[in-house]
């Protein structure tokens, strides 16, 4: 999954529990903010790619 998709997910989540039950149940919460960081994490993985540089090696 790309950035884009795993925000997509995430607000999919946020979303869906929202409108069925009003308030957003801590498991979901969970869900969605583990899927908003790997969007961080995929975003900032694509940039460096896109920058045709690769991160250091310690």
């Amino acid at each position: 999954m790309d950035a884009a998709e795993y925000r997509a997910a995430a607000e999919r989540i946020v979303t869906k529990d929202r409108l069925s039950y009003g308030a957003i149940r801590p498991e979901e919460f969970r869900k969605a903010e583990i899927l908003a960081q790997l969007a961080v994490s995929a975003a900032i993985s694509e940039a460096t790619q896109a920058r045709g540089t690769e991160p250091a090696q310690r």
